[in-house]
């Protein structure tokens, strides 16, 4: 008996000294949203649906409310709410035109501090004290390395509709495995 409560109090400790140690230091990880996070295949078929020109405020309102179409990506989202029982802020930020998303910043608000609609994510990225950003695409992971943010690539779903800038791999980052 005394041997298991050693044990737990070592792990509580630990815990807590790391949790602490990250508060004080405000560190963030950063999320992508679309095919990261998120399967949100079905909210961009809602947007085409809607009859909207492509890219419109019409067409982003439709796709931002879309959210109850999306489904949880598992593995990235274990991982999210890991960092978050660890004290990391965790930070959405998404290349979506922001239309229409207050409602979709409010749903989210259970997991990220901060939810961002910006295309030039490295900006959000410079700004923060972020350990690491999770992307599906290049472009994330470019933008990660252009912050000097570690990035951290999640595969893409096979059901996913968009299907350019995607090759795992190629700027030598980490994978996270099983997380299409």
């Amino acid at each position: 008996m005394r041997r298991r409560t050693k044990v737990v109090l070592t792990i509580v400790c630990i815990y807590l000294v790391t949790f602490t140690s990250v508060n004080i230091a405000d560190l963030k990880v950063g999320f992508d949203y679309d095919d990261t996070l998120i399967f949100s295949t079905q909210a961009f078929r809602a947007g085409e649906r809607s009859g909207n020109p492509y890219y419109s405020p019409e067409y982003w309102r439709v796709v931002n409310n879309s959210f109850n179409l999306e489904k949880v990506k598992l593995v990235p989202m274990t991982t999210a709410l890991l960092y978050k029982a660890l004290g990391f802020d965790v930070v959405i930020i998404t290349a979506r035109q922001g239309y229409g998303g207050e409602k979709l910043q409010e749903h989210w608000k259970w997991l990220a501090k901060e939810f961002y609609f910006e295309r030039n994510k490295s900006s959000i990225l410079e700004k923060g004290r972020f350990v690491a950003f999770f992307g599906d695409s290049d472009s994330d992971i470019t933008e990660a390395l252009k912050a000097g943010v570690k990035p951290i690539r999640v595969k893409r779903s096979k059901e996913s509709d968009y299907k350019g800038k995607y090759h795992p791999g190629q700027y030598k980052e980490c994978i996270l495995p099983f997380s299409d």
